[in-house]
């Protein structure tokens, strides 16, 4: 199957300019050809399929690397206390068909109950249902004393939490070879407290020991898997660093040391704005616990106070926008990349975070994550200049056409 898109204007994803008037040859799924329209140098078939479009921008499909997609976006979240694992599995899959027409074509689960991710990700791979590629970790690994577990009394057996639930680096490992056994891509381990809990931990308490998290990560590097720690604190966060953890999420309260022991480890930060950002809202009050906001308030705040130094020192920043959540309904995935430009990141930068770096995070970028031949045609089609209005992005009616390997799942074009 041949695919042509003709006279557009292409951001390639890697951080480079727009180039205009250009045409893209696309055969069996992978990039064939890219160049100058005037010198397209294939003919046209009968059976090829043709999309030229009027001031459209070609750019690689976008990739969210932290979401959960059974986490509802109701302002009651004890939700999942009570819905049944079909149901989280129907919404699931109505989170996932949202976010791919919403233009995201490759997306990182961080975390769910009943290995309902895996499950997505091999029915999307055998064609069965809709949705992005699917980086699927399972169920969160954390000790016994983690903040995770603050929704609960102790009374409350969740069999499909124990799993993931550890004490000492024996148990660590095997909660994480018992994640890989059921087909999870990646590791994610709670190192700190969180703001979601109302909780016996606090956001900056570290939960887990440093033997804990070498055990977590000697295992999952031994059969080439990565692993992403929750993590908030300098003290939680270094413990991560030097222990050989791949991704840190939110690492909201870092200090500067931090911030240059991740770069020189060349340690991803998934900063989650889009989480924090959240509980600034005027209606934030309507959809939270005062509790949260009390915790997430200062924390969105130090955030954006830590931004520049991110930036100043290289920080390979990915995109996570940590949804769905209340006032981030599945398909606004794209707020993440209109809260980095708005901390300091210029449109094309942070493009670059939510196509070819978060595509290095999740080891890969050879085959997807920028608009280069050879490359896997993971392609969505923008009605405007993203490069001039990073919010366009976020309009699920710019969105023209979706592409996954080659094929087009979405098309509103006409």
């Amino acid at each position: 199957m041949v695919l042509v898109i003709k006279n557009c204007n292409v951001i390639d994803g890697t951080g480079n300019a727009p180039v205009k008037n250009q045409s893209i040859r696309i055969d069996s799924g992978k990039i064939e050809w890219i160049g100058n329209s005037d010198e397209f140098p294939y003919e046209i078939n009968i059976d090829d399929q043709v999309l030229d479009i009027a001031g459209i921008t070609v750019m690689p499909g976008m990739m969210d690397t932290h979401i959960h997609i059974t986490q509802g976006y109701e302002v009651d979240q004890s939700g999942f206390l009570t819905e049944t694992i079909p149901f989280l599995t129907v919404r699931a899959i109505d989170s996932c068909e949202k976010i791919l027409q919403s233009g995201f074509t490759t997306v990182r689960n961080m975390g769910t109950y009943g290995f309902i991710d895996v499950a997505m990700k091999n029915a999307f791979q055998r064609g069965m249902i809709a949705g992005p590629r699917m980086i699927a970790s399972g169920e969160m690994l954390m000790s016994t004393v983690s903040g995770e577990l603050g929704y609960l009394r102790h009374e409350i057996d969740i069999p499909d939490m124990k799993s993931g639930i550890f004490s000492g680096a024996d148990e660590a490992r095997r909660a994480a070879r018992y994640q890989f056994y059921h087909g999870a891509d990646v590791i994610k381990l709670i190192a700190s407290g969180r703001v979601g809990s109302d909780a016996y931990t606090l956001p900056w308490d570290t939960e887990v020991e440093r033997s804990e998290i070498k055990a977590i990560t000697d295992e999952a590097h031994r059969l080439n898997r990565k692993v992403a720690a929750h993590a908030y604190s300098s003290e939680s966060v270094r413990d991560c660093v030097l222990e050989g953890i791949d991704s840190i999420e939110h690492g909201v309260m870092i200090d500067l040391e931090t911030i240059k022991l991740m770069a020189d480890n060349g340690t991803f930060l998934v900063p989650t704005m889009n989480a924090f950002n959240s509980y600034l809202q005027p209606d934030a009050e309507q959809r939270y616990p005062q509790y949260r906001l009390n915790r997430g308030r200062p924390m969105a705040t130090i955030q954006r106070d830590n931004f520049e130094e991110y930036l100043k020192h290289k920080l390979p920043i990915a995109v996570g926008s940590d949804g769905p959540r209340p006032g981030s309904p599945p398909g606004s995935n794209a707020r993440e990349i209109e809260l980095l430009v708005s901390a300091g990141m210029d449109n094309l930068s942070a493009i670059n975070s939510a196509t070819l770096k978060s595509a290095e995070l999740l080891g890969i970028d050879k085959e997807l994550g920028s608009i280069e031949v050879g490359k896997t045609a993971d392609i969505i089609l923008v009605d405007g200049n993203p490069e001039k209005d990073i919010s366009i992005l976020k309009d699920i009616d710019k969105i023209k056409v979706v592409i996954i390997e080659g094929k087009v799942v979405k098309d509103i074009s006409n």
